[in-house]
């Protein structure tokens, strides 16, 4: 019985779904935000989306809550998170340096600033 539930090709349909629909609404977060601050990680976001969407998801096509399907259900998260990240590292882009700052000579001594200008677009990586 769990064979013909959980390991047939719904379910993988599902899960590609689901890792679809995280790996959407991260992205347009992080499109909103426009930079990694310390109330916005996408890696962490995108770990919460996934544990929301799929155990909300998975647990609409369990009739009785047994722990076995608590296991099955938690490895799901795991691989829609894992495949969200995996679309987003192949469709993304690393972030976009707007300036580089040249060395510039002051009093005889080379500096280098060490401030750059960042652009991240939905289709920035998570993961740098």
């Amino acid at each position: 019985m769990v064979r013909e539930t959980f390991f047939n090709i719904n379910h993988m349909v599902v899960i590609g779904g689901c890792a679809l629909v995280v790996f959407f609404i991260t992205s347009f977060i992080h499109q909103l935000v426009g930079e990694i601050t310390g109330w916005w990680n996408p890696k962490w976001a995108s770990f919460l989306f996934s544990a929301i969407i799929g155990g909300t998801v998975q647990y609409r096509f369990v009739e009785v809550l047994e722990p076995f399907h608590v296991i099955i259900i938690a490895g799901n998260i795991l691989l829609i998170f894992l495949t969200a990240v995996g679309i987003n590292a192949v469709v993304g882009k690393p972030i976009e340096v707007l300036t580089d700052f040249e060395p510039k000579e002051t009093k005889g001594i080379n500096e280098k600033a060490s401030l750059y200008a960042y652009r991240e677009t939905w289709r920035t990586r998570w993961f740098e």
